[in-house]
């Protein structure tokens, strides 16, 4: 065995070939948005320590996991313009989740956020009992111990927060996805929520890059094109600027403003070059 031989590792890393580089405007396009992503987590910092109310502690959290998901957005789409049906999931979960900081923290009074916030404990303790169930119905599974206990630690904390509430106010559920874009005078969104659903459950309509046609004319193979992007792209940017927009406010002032508008701008620039770029050439 040569030294060669021994350092090599026992399962090499497997590359994937890119099938379909990114064009320059769509390049552009996605540098613009990092570069908003950035204002935005500048504006935030030094916010989260002023704050004892637990809303807006929550939507900065949400933010993160909402940011990170569309981060993997725009990796995809600096890799290959193939995966944009891969991007659609997370993109999906950025409007979802942008939704639910909008909600949490839009009642401009605060234990009303409160209320909203506790309906989101909730839901967390209804997780742990459900998987505290599942785990014991199937004795081979670990860690059903560890889930009832949370869920009774969570209740006991989410009760004692309850009982300090002021008169009047009362622990609120969070509606369906539906309803709460509905509170917001937004049910037209609705429907990108339900077309990201599609990749994300795996139904026809997400399979549909990969194949056309059905029986004897089905063709099978890589089908999405560079518009396909636009749409999952331009819904992570509104998500970024509704969501960012009420965190910021809910959470103080900020010694570095978000320029929103000016963001707009540039960003309407980019999209505008990228469907010239796609735009059939007349004869």
């Amino acid at each position: 065995m040569t030294d060669e031989t021994a350092q090599r590792p026992a399962n090499p890393p497997r590359t994937t070939a890119v099938l379909r580089p990114p064009r320059p405007e769509m390049v552009r396009l996605v540098e613009t948005l990092d570069a908003c992503i950035g204002e935005f987590f500048e504006a935030r910092t030094g916010l989260l320590g002023t704050h004892g109310w637990e809303a807006p502690r929550e939507g900065w959290a949400l933010s993160n996991l909402m940011v990170r998901n569309m981060e993997a957005v725009l990796l995809m789409a600096r890799t290959d313009e193939v995966m944009v049906s891969a991007a659609w999931a997370n993109a999906r979960c950025v409007f979802e989740h942008a939704v639910r900081v909008i909600w949490l923290l839009d009642p401009p009074d605060r234990f009303t956020s409160e209320c909203r916030w506790l309906g989101f404990l909730a839901d967390v303790e209804r997780f742990h009992r459900l998987v505290g169930e599942a785990v014991e119905k199937d004795p081979g599974l670990a860690g059903g111990t560890f889930h009832q206990e949370l869920e009774g630690v969570l209740r006991e904390f989410r009760e004692g927060v309850i009982a300090r509430l002021p008169a009047g106010y009362e622990p609120e559920k969070p509606p369906s996805f539906e309803a709460m874009l509905r509170t917001m005078d937004s049910s037209a969104m609705y429907r990108y929520y339900r077309e990201g659903s599609q990749y994300v459950h795996g139904s026809v309509w997400g399979t549909a890059g990969y194949r056309k046609n059905f029986g004897i004319h089905a063709e099978f193979g890589e089908f999405s094109s560079t518009a396909d992007w636009i749409l999952p792209l331009r819904l992570c940017w509104l998500s970024l600027r509704n969501a960012g927009a009420i965190l910021l406010d809910r959470l103080g002032e900020s010694p570095k403003k978000c320029d929103w508008d000016s963001m707009e701008k540039s960003l309407a620039r980019d999209f505008e070059a990228l469907v010239r770029a796609i735009a059939p050439t007349s004869a």
